[in-house]
């Protein structure tokens, strides 16, 4: 099982109640039942108040590299990455558990 860990932090000047904020995050309700190869998805705002952290987190779970690396390249994901990329900057780890 590999886990993919992948935090969010809103770019300067976007608000958590900007539309296309919103989009992004009707985009990530339903990821999971559009791309079978996940195993595992948890998503959810921060609730830590302060500065280092991140505004969201994700933590999705896939049953080996092959299927983590056809999720990154898959037809479903490309738009909720670039929905996400325009209004955040993205940092991710993944590691076997």
């Amino acid at each position: 099982m590999i886990a993919h860990l992948v935090l969010f932090t809103l770019k300067p000047g976007v608000a958590k109640d900007d539309p296309r904020v919103k989009r992004a995050l009707d985009g990530m309700k339903t990821l999971p039942q559009r791309i079978p190869l996940i195993r595992g998805w948890e998503f959810g705002p921060n609730i830590t108040a302060d500065a280092l952290a991140a505004d969201y987190a994700l933590r999705a779970l896939f049953d080996d590299e092959a299927d983590l690396h056809a999720y990154f390249e898959h037809p479903e994901h490309q738009p909720e990455l670039a929905a996400w990329d325009a209004v955040a900057t993205l940092r991710f780890a993944d590691f076997a558990l």
